[in-house]
């Protein structure tokens, strides 16, 4: 499962048939106010329970924002990049 997308994304065909896997895609854009209210809900009840535990990256000074952009682009990127008030 990929979740986000700074750019394109290579699959091989041949190896997931081998595999039988199923492979979808989704925009948010796409998505109903209902399934927005759905889906916000599951993640706030995973924030909840402790099920969900965000990556930070990296934390920056709120007036570093620029260096944000940076890091999110550069290759190697992970995590959450949270900006500090």
């Amino acid at each position: 499962m990929i979740i986000g997308n700074r750019g394109r994304g290579e699959i091989d065909a041949r190896k997931a048939m081998g595999k039988d896997v199923t492979i979808g895609g989704f925009m948010l854009f796409n998505a109903t106010p209902d399934e927005l209210n759905e889906a916000h809900a599951g993640i706030v009840a995973g924030l909840e329970n402790g099920t969900l535990k965000p990556r930070i990256g990296r934390r920056i000074p709120l007036a570093d924002a620029p260096l944000a952009h940076e890091a999110v682009m550069s290759p190697g990127a992970m995590g959450k990049i949270v900006l500090i008030p």
